[in-house]
């Protein structure tokens, strides 16, 4: 229960952080509710989470309607509260102690490499935004972008370091280069990165294709998010 505890206030704290960074990212915490915009009118990318067991939902609906960008609702899986709106999907959780790390293999791996990261991203995501996402990232030194390159950027993982918990996102390999354990190794480097940032847990978002990958590196299922469509300014549901 530690470690779950300290995933759901890194996952915040990663936000926060992440945020800080944007021209237009903003974030506030309300009653019971931390609220985060990147800026960028993409649902997934501006959220609320639930802290407490009585989140003020209408000041986070009148706080995103302000700023005119969609959002959704996140709540603890394991928790009761029920925004009363429609559940979109549920964001799995996975953790995992950072102690015997695994040596990650001899790659070409590039550091900060932005373009790399979100060439493989555009593919892999299929989002036209996502180089509006992943460029702040580079200005942000709590963030660190690893790619794998192959005669070209081919495989991309993304750290952002927070409260002591290493925070993996964005794990993606182009379609003609899976299945040779490249998602695997960009995600060991970041792995180590946060260890060398003095990280002693880490934490990530699967997909269904990523779950054994990172089942094979020792991560284990925890209670994740379920993620459910916002409330408009004024209370009722949408």
């Amino acid at each position: 229960m530690e470690q779950l505890a300290r995933q759901r206030a890194a996952q915040v704290a990663a936000w926060r952080a992440d945020v800080g960074s944007r021209p237009a990212g903003e974030w506030a915490q309300l009653r019971d509710v931390a609220v985060h915009t990147t800026g960028i009118p993409v649902r997934q990318w501006n959220g609320a989470h639930v802290t407490g067991s009585d989140p003020d939902l209408d000041a986070a609906a009148t706080w995103f309607a302000a700023r005119g960008m969609p959002w959704a609702v996140l709540v603890p899986e394991d928790e009761p509260f029920d925004p009363g709106t429609a559940q979109i999907t549920t964001q799995r959780v996975m953790l995992r102690d950072l102690d015997g790390l695994p040596a990650p293999p001899e790659l070409e791996l590039w550091w900060d490499d932005g373009d790399g990261a979100v060439a493989v991203q555009q593919s892999v995501f299929e989002d036209d935004l996502t180089g509006d996402f992943v460029l702040p990232k580079l200005r942000n030194p709590v963030c660190g972008l690893v790619t794998a390159y192959d005669g070209g950027p081919v495989s991309t993982a993304t750290l952002v370091v927070a409260e002591g918990v290493a925070a993996v996102y964005g794990v993606g390999t182009l379609s003609s280069h899976r299945g040779r354990g490249l998602g695997r190794a960009v995600t060991l480097a970041v792995l180590h990165e946060g260890v060398r940032r003095g990280c002693d847990l880490a934490f990530l978002n699967p997909s269904d294709l990523g779950h054994g990958v990172y089942r094979g590196l020792g991560f284990a299922d925890a209670p994740g998010w379920r993620v459910h469509m916002s409330i408009p300014a004024g209370g009722s549901s949408s």
